[in-house]
């Protein structure tokens, strides 16, 4: 049941669970601050009784849905080397100093010992849960909320409804929806209907290519919004590969796609043109390729409301280009 972790941080754009968003479950009081809610997650469920207001967000996507809310964590999962001085993204300005940045350990494993000696009333759990085991070892610290799905990235926008029920925000969360989708509603140009995308990331020293490839994954959820299908082969060849593909250099063909944004993880622009193929694809023969640094592949790849309005600011003249093609 549990995603494939590629490598730590280095790879946490496709570190990636591989959690598709399942509905959250709560009760008839979970609109009113500080009563019972019971959410639904991969592990079971937790119920979290009153308003929890020490929280360990032990992902970038729970650590943007908490701030957004106006919620700060007392501890969060840090980007390390690939972030601020903070191991925040460029997104993310609006965290607290007062908030604790977890350890390296966390880029694979929720520290339970860290966590436990911060006294949490709650853990906002991601992809370092890999286990029913290691879920009961977190849950007995705090009430844990884990992955909402089985497939995939999670979806942001279920994150923030949970969130929205937990902390008896419900009417705030489905304003940041609404306000985030109207704006990828507006981004999404008529000529992109039916276009398709790809996100990727090209592993240079280990000459790997890593592609998105389940349509239902939430990192893909973003080009769905904005009218984009994956690459119908790309689909075909994922299969039950647990939302992404791995494959050798001269696989360029899985990067067929009108716009294609991707990392060159170790490596330059230069070094994916060398890439036999990689020159004629159609983003970068008609305008759509975006060769991206770390914090905006991220952006795409374990997206949250903040991390989309950073990550269409970076791509919008890519989206220009493909519409207009």
């Amino acid at each position: 049941m549990r995603r494939v972790v590629l490598s730590a941080v280095a790879l946490v754009l496709f570190v990636a669970p591989t959690l598709v968003a399942c509905s959250s479950d709560t009760d008839d009081t979970a609109t009113a601050g500080g009563e019972t809610v019971t959410v639904e997650h991969s592990y079971g469920t937790t119920t979290i009784e009153g308003t929890p207001e020490r929280i360990v967000a032990t992902s970038s996507q729970w650590l943007d849905a908490l701030v957004e809310l106006g919620v700060q964590p007392i501890a969060y999962y840090s980007a390390g080397s690939y972030g601020d001085e903070r191991g925040l993204y460029p997104w993310q300005t609006d965290v607290s100093p007062d908030a604790v940045a977890l350890s390296a350990a966390a880029e694979t494993s929720v520290p339970v010992e860290e966590v436990a000696a911060l006294e949490p009333d709650l853990v906002l759990g991601a992809w370092q849960i890999t286990s029913q085991n290691d879920y009961d070892m977190i849950s007995a610290v705090a009430p844990t909320i884990g992955p909402l799905g089985d497939t995939g990235v999670d979806r942001w926008d279920e994150q923030v409804r949970v969130l929205g029920e937990v902390l008896g925000r419900t009417d705030d969360a489905e304003r940041i929806i609404a306000d985030r989708n109207a704006e990828i509603e507006e981004a999404a140009l008529p000529g992109l209907e039916g276009r398709t995308a790809a996100l990727s990331q090209y592993v240079t020293n280990e000459q790997q290519v890593v592609v998105v490839a389940d349509p239902d994954d939430g990192a893909a959820a973003l080009f769905t919004q904005l009218g984009m299908t994956l690459p119908p082969a790309l689909v075909a060849e994922g299969g039950a590969s647990q939302g992404r593909v791995v494959l050798g250099p001269e696989r360029v063909d899985a990067l067929v796609a009108d716009l294609l944004i991707i990392l060159p993880r170790g490596g330059t622009e230069q070094d994916l043109m060398a890439l036999p193929g990689f020159d004629r694809l159609p983003a970068v023969t008609g305008g759509g390729l975006a060769v991206v640094d770390f914090p905006t592949v991220v952006a795409f790849n374990t997206p949250s409301s903040l991390s989309i309005g950073y990550a269409l600011d970076v791509i919008r003249p890519q989206l220009e280009a493909v519409a207009n093609a």
